[in-house]
């Protein structure tokens, strides 16, 4: 059966799945194809998308038609690698790092490449505008599918429609910016940032706070749902501060958030709760924290207890090294590649939203004894 509530065409779904049904030898070269009217019993739909799918499928080679005989499977099926692209899938990512980012993307492309599928990477710099156009330029070239880290004032609400009407699969990584019925593969932010103010509690840091970059990402309110959640559970003092002119007011839930664009002008609040645990929403944040406040002559590890978010190499390095909320990038790009394919082939037709565990990898930054 289609899934009629999709938001993937059903003309695709019962294309893919005939595909499917010829690829598997269920459907023999040479055979007729059932009727229409065959086709509108066994999949309960209209004869408009049934009509669609064979027009897509005579047009990439899976088909015959002959007048006055009727429809067959050719006897010889396409190239893997058709004229039509049907074996590339799309990655827009905000950019190339050896970090989180290019993890996700060695995943997804091994994964791809061992089912068959060529993956192509585009950088979109963070920048909306720039996004859209490697959306259009992956949908020029035939992809498949296109799977994307959106930026954080990203236009895709605007342009998902047209992936759809063109039978273009789209999957979110890491983020979602308020689309629905889209797969989505994520690492488990709340409960890597709950699992990070656990530590800090345990090491003695009462005092905590939650600082971040001025940032709307889900990915982000999901580290702080998870920090809220263990400052109630354990008994914590939130210290919140929330000086950026009202920007994230919009959200449902209150935004206790420190901000580092801020915190020299902040200083002075935050030493009045020493010893202070502060979670970071990512390792760069934690960094720039530890060299702020080790400026000002606070002891990290004894003043301030730092826990960052990505486990990216600089922790390893840092002195002291930090305490970081470690993803795993290669299996979230291997989850997001096999549920494209998986879309794209007809093998599935649910809405998949897979979360990854994360780890939290204890080093010295907050006073921990780790030798």
């Amino acid at each position: 059966m289609l899934d009629k509530k999709s938001n993937f065409p059903l003309y695709m779904q019962l294309k893919n799945s005939i595909k499917d049904k010829i690829n598997s030898g269920e459907l023999k070269r040479g055979n007729p194809v059932p009727t229409e009217q065959e086709l509108c019993r066994t999949y309960c739909i209209s004869r408009y998308p049934i009509r669609q799918a064979m027009n897509e499928l005579v047009k990439e080679g899976y088909l015959n038609r002959t007048r006055g005989r009727g429809t067959f499977i050719s006897d010889e099926l396409p190239e893997t690698l058709g004229a039509a692209g049907k074996k590339l899938l799309g990655f827009v990512t905000g950019g190339f790092t050896e970090g989180f980012g290019g993890q996700v993307f060695k995943g997804f492309e091994k994964q791809a490449r061992k089912r068959g599928y060529l993956a192509i990477v585009c950088g979109s710099e963070s920048d909306a505008e720039e996004e859209i156009r490697c959306i259009r330029q992956l949908m020029e070239v035939g992809v498949a599918g296109i799977n994307i880290f959106a930026c954080d004032d990203t236009k895709l609400p605007e342009i998902a429609t047209e992936l759809d009407e063109r039978g273009i699969y789209l999957g979110l990584l890491d983020r979602n910016p308020g689309l629905t019925g889209r797969d989505y593969v994520g690492s488990d932010n709340s409960g890597g940032s709950y699992t990070a103010l656990r530590h800090l509690a345990m090491q003695g840091y009462r005092n905590v706070a939650f600082v971040s970059q001025n940032s709307t990402a889900s990915s982000i309110n999901e580290r702080l749902e998870g920090y809220l959640k263990a400052v109630e559970d354990f008994g914590l003092n939130s210290i919140t501060h929330i000086d950026m002119e009202g920007e994230l007011l919009r959200y449902p839930y209150p935004m206790h958030r420190f901000f580092v664009e801020k915190l020299k002008d902040e200083l002075v609040e935050l030493k009045q709760h020493i010893p202070l645990g502060i979670f970071a929403i990512n390792d760069a944040i934690a960094l720039q924290c530890m060299r702020i406040l080790s400026d000002e002559g606070l002891v990290i590890g004894r003043d301030v207890g730092i826990v960052g978010f990505d486990n990216i190499t600089e922790c390893e390095f840092s002195t002291p090294p930090l305490t970081s909320v470690a993803q795993n990038g290669l299996l979230i790009g291997r989850t997001a590649a096999d549920t494209a394919i998986d879309k794209i082939e007809g093998k599935s037709i649910s809405v998949y939203r897979s979360i990854i565990p994360t780890q939290l990898v204890v080093r010295s930054s907050c006073g921990e004894k780790t030798h």
